[in-house]
């Protein structure tokens, strides 16, 4: 298995200013960074320069992204839709240059978005048809597109494993997997070994996240359960420590973060992949 950090944990932004993110990740042992490929990270992204750094640094670049309601895939509005298949189409475009063979998250409905009310059947079939068509795009950049479910606070589309599940058949096509991450799992899942368990060989990616999104390890997330359920399911791909900056103004709303997570965000990044690399002793993985 690989161990990543989520690109915003120090810094609100991804600019030419924030390369240094890429030596914490080299000084902290980790193996790679996810980007996260958000409309106003996007505008000022230093693709190059990324890259040529985190070659440099024997790095990987994954990638990531969220859906807004301008962009929703499953819109009554036809427009929106379109712009959304777009803005999808540019991630998978980026994630290619930078060499990552992923998007993950929220890709699938507009994140932090409720209507107050259950999905409908016909943002479903938007769903579906719409991510039928951007996977054949995908395929052509050899990047898979995994579905995040979310907790009912950021998202009423997808919340479960098992609904993830779902709408990969309906969709039907290789190119699209899953991404969980334990924060969520710990509010929706009945079961976190179940949750990993259902995903099964469609899992691609996975967010470590404590339950208060502090340091993985602290908190009271069945991290056994996890573990014990990717030895079984054989999963040997990313795992990426999940937190942010605790002022980012973009995002900061969205996940409700109203205080420190820890003592600092390089805590969360040390502490974070000791623990993962003794889990993964601990379970030979």
């Amino acid at each position: 298995m690989k161990i990543g950090v989520y690109g915003l944990l120090w810094t609100p932004g991804i600019t030419i200013n924030d390369l240094f993110i890429l030596d914490k990740c080299r000084e902290f042992g980790l193996d790679g960074i996810e980007v996260p490929l958000l409309s106003y990270i996007q505008k000022q992204l230093p693709i190059r320069e990324l890259k040529s750094k985190a070659a440099d640094l024997g790095l990987k670049l994954i990638t990531s992204t969220g859906l807004e309601e301008k962009t929703s895939i499953i819109s009554e509005d036809r427009k929106k839709r379109e712009r959304g298949k777009a803005f999808l189409k540019k991630c998978i475009d980026i994630a290619h240059e930078l060499g990552s063979d992923q998007i993950s998250g929220v890709i699938y409905a507009p994140w932090a978005v409720l209507k107050g009310r259950r999905r409908t059947d016909w943002e479903y079939e938007n769903c579906v048809q719409s991510l039928r068509e951007v996977a054949e795009y995908a395929k052509g950049a050899e990047v898979y597109l995994c579905l995040e479910p979310v907790n009912r606070y950021e998202g009423y589309f997808l919340n479960t494993a098992e609904q993830g599940k779902a709408l990969l058949k309906d969709i039907g096509h290789k190119q699209v997997k899953l991404h969980l991450d334990s924060f969520q799992m710990n509010i929706e899942e009945q079961s976190m070994y179940g949750a990993v368990k259902t995903a099964g060989e469609d899992l691609y990616h996975f967010h470590v996240c404590a339950s208060h999104r502090g340091i993985p390890g602290t908190g009271h997330i069945e991290w056994d359960e996890i573990f014990k359920a990717f030895k079984e399911i054989g999963y040997d791909n990313w795992l990426v420590i999940e937190s942010f900056e605790p002022n980012n103004p973009n995002i900061g709303a969205n996940v409700c973060i109203w205080r420190d997570l820890a003592e600092s965000s390089d805590a969360i990044a040390r502490e974070g992949s000791r623990f993962l690399r003794e889990m993964l002793k601990k379970y030979k993985l």
